[in-house]
């Protein structure tokens, strides 16, 4: 806290609430702002539900390589034990590919490795 103090000595009265008010206002926007990453389970939840297949939430993802089109190709486990592949365009656009148990029979490509749960 000293350090603080220190900091803070060449700055005025106004300019201190100027700052005080900033970082307030950036820790309030951190916290209800989401994270990218959670912007894209909830894409991929979107992609997967209009599909027809169930995703209540995305649990952990796992790119698992790159389609001849150029798509990459992204394992997509939920918490109600579905796993889906979900490409992504070179333009960032989303589609449904296939479930991870028919890709399995059809390449013979897992997943997930079964070790390396998060």
């Amino acid at each position: 806290m000293e350090r603080v103090r220190t900091a803070m000595r060449g700055f005025s009265r106004s300019d201190k609430g100027l700052l005080a008010r900033g970082l307030l206002v950036f820790a309030l926007a951190m916290v209800a702002a989401p994270t990218y990453s959670q912007l894209a389970y909830q894409a991929f939840e979107y992609v997967i539900s209009k599909h027809g297949q169930r995703c209540d939430a995305v649990t952990r993802t796992q790119a698992i390589g790159t389609g001849s089109n150029g798509d990459a190709l992204v394992a997509v486990a939920c918490s109600n034990g579905g796993e889906h592949v979900v490409s992504i365009r070179k333009d960032n656009a989303l589609s449904y590919m296939t479930s991870c148990a028919s890709l399995e029979s059809r390449a013979g490509i897992r997943c997930f490795d079964s070790s390396a749960k998060e």
